[in-house]
């Protein structure tokens, strides 16, 4: 007779042998026999995030200066037990603290002071908490603060490299018809570089006679034109699928059709061609940046109501027809104005664009706040500065954060003939990788959150060459920017108090500064001197002229010129020239035109003292610009032309290119010839400043009837027939840096560390100058101790990526955080924690591969902190994932305890449940059933 086995039997027979009953040991249990301690969570204990009097104690506690964590309060009920469980008890204990303090500071009704007082408790628990993971030895487990796995990845997305330009949809529907943008006389250059040979070829679609300038016929003719010049470059049609067309009801998406299938053109371009695209006929253009949008949607300044839909947006110009048609107005536009060429929209994080310049490539550099992940880069703070670069037809060369670790606002921005750029502006908090002198950052107390200027100049391609910064004890801010011909970097800005080797005169103070680097790459400070007057100063423009800086400055409200020498050492004060009071106006701009100045604002003052009024002021505040000799000694030939209608117009930038002046800014109730579009509309307008005439305006609005224009650039030939084919002047960009800072928020000097072994020696791996990910997997194979395989492969989504995975299956790596400010870890994508490899026991479990105990990933969050409701609701939901890990752990070891044969009889149990039992317990309970039948004797 064969009887069938039964885990409940099967159990109470085990349990019988060893003197006891079977228990799952989830609560105990009346006469269970114990494998684990009883757990302080379990059935019956009172924890102190959910015992409101243990809570209050346990604050008090706190308050008092009570620790958190006391390994001799955890008393074990199972004697003999390991000493893995007081520890971990203990660590539950403090953490379950923390979170009955974190659940203190959100009950209603406490006091601000009383929050203040929870918040430092709290503050002082984590550090204990970490403190004690840190030096946490346990004898059959293992905890690292953050995640396990079996390798890490870099997040960061390092380009390989393009191979194609694709245009913006040329035609929509039928692609047999002719191409709008084709017709007419359509000529355009092209200059390739292959193999050391420059090949020059001109398209002119009007070679192609009677043939219909179809996508097909035109893409033909251009190869033929191509493959007869011996390049590997080609060209070809792009297809851009339709989609549901939808319109919003309500609120609400609608679907109201199908959209057309859209064509583009495709220069593929070869891997051994340099492509330049040309035209034989140029007009002017500028760039406008502006704030779209209304910013205060109630019309109540306080009042409650839906927020701000503000987006910042560039928009390209066409400002003469000389020889270039006027641009036609597209399909699909939006607030399409008379001669816009493009218009683009920024991200939703893009604050304010403070400046924007044309390079000597014709790309145009924009200089914006940014307030999170934006063209595929995070940021560390609350708010950075992006350095954002696009081609001539509006499509991103490349963009780069600051890397500030709190928050950074960009000023200024200049572009040397060399190509290289030099952004300023202010940063509080760490700035990674920046020479710095004596520095608010430094400052304790009320002066620790105050801002310091700084200025990074970066090469043609935007990759860091050197950051400098430099504080007074109180606020300062670099605002202006020029190069010297020597390539010497200017910079003016103001403080609130004394610089580091400069006086000061009052108030806020205007200063300049000048920095060139060695032979040996060193920056050297050229100077450093305080200027204005013993009022409020804001500098408005620097230029240099030879071995002069001319600064334009608002100095107590009046608008003021000083002329440096700066060629020898030091700056001399060479001439002063004050215009006269503004009268609550500002200065916007300065800028060179020959050999003579452009100063340009706003002012209320009908008579500034600049020269033979060319145009009279209209009433209410309008703009001005006033043409003076660089040296500032007054002559006949001095001019000022007023701009603006009956309103009040306030003017936000200046341009001058090919001898033109423009102005931009936001436009009153009306303007000369321009009639009003909007609620709150921009301006553009070229002056004639010597004979008072405007040659060229335009008047534009944004979304929701708003625009509000904050800088321009001009550019003298930027506008030409490649704009109407979606095409670059200049170079084609295909290739993106390989350096880290340039694709991330990375600096020189961040920092992160690894070590081979959860007790090994840690080795600090630090961010250099012109880091790649390639020089970091070296540093990282160093850093390991060669146990690691560091691989740097191309991945699906066409970017390169850094792999990190044992050599052999009994290494254990680690992966920590670097010092707050200057962690590398969140900024390459990889994550905190233990990289290691895996076997399956004969229960089905993953056990690290080199025979130690478990490692359990705790994901503590070491900057939690319960300041605000969002950082409250952070940290109780990262305490309560932390103390979930420790009551796997605390599992994990029970189960470990359980005899073998009551683990396997669970298992049965378990599955039984479940479905079918795997074929290694088939197997060990027919050897159960085997002798369960020879006890009974029937074997």
């Amino acid at each position: 007779m064969t009887i069938g086995i039964d885990s409940n039997v099967l159990l109470s027979y085990y349990n019988s042998r060893l003197g006891g009953s079977n228990s799952t040991q989830a609560g105990g249990g009346a006469s269970a026999t114990k494998y684990a301690p009883s757990a302080p969570w379990a059935p019956g204990a009172s924890t102190v995030s959910n015992n409101a009097k243990l809570m209050t104690e346990a604050v008090s506690h706190a308050l008092s200066g009570g620790v958190l964590i006391d390994e001799s309060a955890a008393k074990l009920d199972l004697p003999g037990a390991s000493s893995d469980y007081k520890k971990l008890f203990a660590l539950y204990k403090g953490l379950d603290t923390l979170s009955g303090v974190a659940n203190e500071a959100a009950k209603a009704g406490i006091s601000a002071a009383h929050k203040a007082e929870i918040a430092a408790v709290f503050g002082k628990g984590m550090a204990e908490v970490t403190k004690y993971i840190d030096s946490l030895s346990l004898e059959k487990v293992r905890v690292t603060d953050g995640s396990v796995g079996a390798n890490q990845k870099t997040s960061t997305a390092i380009p390989v490299g393009a191979k194609t330009y694709v245009t913006p949809p040329l035609i929509s529907g039928d692609v047999t018809l002719e191409v709008p943008a084709f017709l007419g006389n359509v000529q355009f250059n092209m200059s390739i570089k292959r193999a050391g040979a420059v090949h020059d070829i001109a398209i002119d679609l009007t070679a192609m006679g009677a043939t219909p300038r179809t996508m097909a016929n035109v893409v033909a003719y251009v190869n033929g034109e191509l493959s007869a010049s011996g390049v590997g470059t080609t060209v070809s049609s792009q297809r851009i699928p339709g989609g549901p067309k939808t319109l919003q009801v309500a609120g609400k998406p609608v679907n109201v059709g199908t959209t057309p299938d859209q064509w583009a053109l495709k220069f593929n371009i070869d891997s051994g061609d340099t492509v330049t695209f040309s035209a034989p006929s140029t007009a002017g253009a500028v760039y406008v940046a502006q704030s779209v949008g209304n910013p205060l949607p109630s019309g109540i300044p306080g009042a409650k109501a839906k927020p701000a839909d503000v987006s910042a947006q560039v928009i390209k110009l066409q400002t003469d027809t000389a020889g270039v048609a006027s641009p036609p107005q597209p399909a699909d536009a939006v607030n399409w104005v008379t001669d816009e060429v493009w218009a683009k929209t920024l991200d939703t994080k893009v604050g304010t664009v403070h400046a924007t310049q044309v390079g000597p490539d014709g790309s145009v550099y924009v200089l914006a706040d940014v307030t999170g992940k934006t063209n595929g880069q995070d940021i560390k703070g609350k708010q950075d500065v992006a350095l954002v670069k696009y081609d001539s037809a509006g499509k991103l060369i490349y963009a780069r954060n600051l890397g500030a670790a709190t928050s950074a606002t960009g000023l200024a921005l200049a572009v040397a003939a060399d190509g290289n750029i030099a952004i300023a502006g202010s940063v509080t908090g760490g700035l990674s990788g920046a020479t710095e002198g004596a520095l608010n950052s430094g400052a304790t107390g009320s002066l620790a959150g105050n801002s310091d200027s700084f200025v990074t100049l970066l090469d043609s391609s935007g990759q860091e060459i050197w950051t400098q910064r430099r504080g007074a004890r109180l606020n300062d801010e670099a605002t202006n920017l020029a190069f010297g011909a020597d390539g010497s970097v200017y910079v003016a800005g103001r403080s609130q108090s004394n610089l580091p080797g400069a006086g000061s005169i009052g108030g806020w103070d205007g200063y300049i500064e000048g920095f060139k680097a060695d032979a040996a790459g060193v920056v050297q400070t050229l100077f450093t001197q305080e200027t204005g007057s013993a009022g409020d100063d804001r500098p408005g423009g620097l230029v240099v002229d030879g071995s002069a800086l001319v600064l334009a400055s608002n100095e107590t409200g009046h608008a003021v010129l000083r002329r440096f020498d700066v060629s020898g050492p030091g700056a001399t004060l060479v001439a002063t020239r004050d215009l006269g009071d503004l009268q609550g106006g500002n200065i916007a701009g300065l800028a060179l035109n020959g050999g003579q100045v452009v100063v340009a604002g706003t002012t209320r003052n009908a008579a500034l003292n600049a020269g033979t009024i060319t145009s009279a002021l209209s009433g209410g505040a309008d703009g001005f610009a006033a043409q003076l000799g660089a040296d500032l000694n007054p002559v006949g030939s001095d001019s000022l032309a007023y701009y603006g209608g009956t309103g009040d117009e306030r003017v936000t930038g200046l341009a001058v290119a090919g001898g033109k002046v423009f102005l931009t800014g936001e436009a009153g109730t009306d303007l000369p010839g321009e009639a009003a579009v909007g609620t709150k509309d921009g301006f553009v307008a070229q002056l004639d400043v010597a004979a008072g005439s405007i040659d060229w305006s335009r008047r534009f609005t944004g979304k929701e009837g708003y625009a509000a224009p904050t800088a321009i650039a001009a550019d003298a030939a930027g506008a030409s027939i490649l704009d109407t084919l979606g095409l670059p002047t200049g170079t084609v960009h295909l290739t993106d840096s390989q350096q880290l800072s340039a694709q991330s928020d990375l600096r020189a000097g961040d920092e992160f560390k690894v070590r081979s072994g959860l007790s090994g020696p840690l080795t600090t791996i630090t961010i250099g100058l012109g880091e790649t990910l390639d020089t970091l997997a070296v540093k990282l194979q160093r850093g390991l101790n060669y146990q690691a395989a560091v691989k740097v492969t191309n991945g699906l989504d066409g970017a390169k990526h850094l792999t990190i995975t044992p050599l052999n299956p009994r290494n254990v790596l680690e992966i920590l955080p670097g010092k707050a400010g200057a962690n590398a870890l969140p900024a390459l994508g990889l994550t905190e924690g233990v990289v290691r490899a895996t076997v399956t026991d004969s229960h089905g479990t993953s056990l690290p591969a080199d025979g130690r105990g478990q490692i359990y990933g705790l994901g503590l969050d070491r900057a939690l902190k319960v300041d605000t409701q969002a950082d409250l609701s952070h940290a109780l939901g990262n305490l309560a994932t932390t103390l979930g890990v420790i009551r796997k752990a605390y599992a994990d070891l029970r189960t470990a305890a359980t005899p073998e044969a009551i683990r396997h009889a669970q298992d049965v149990a378990a599955h039984a449940t479940r479905g079918a039992v795997p074929a290694y317990l088939t197997a060990q309970i027919a050897n159960y059933q085997a002798g369960l039948n020879r006890l009974l004797g029937q074997g």
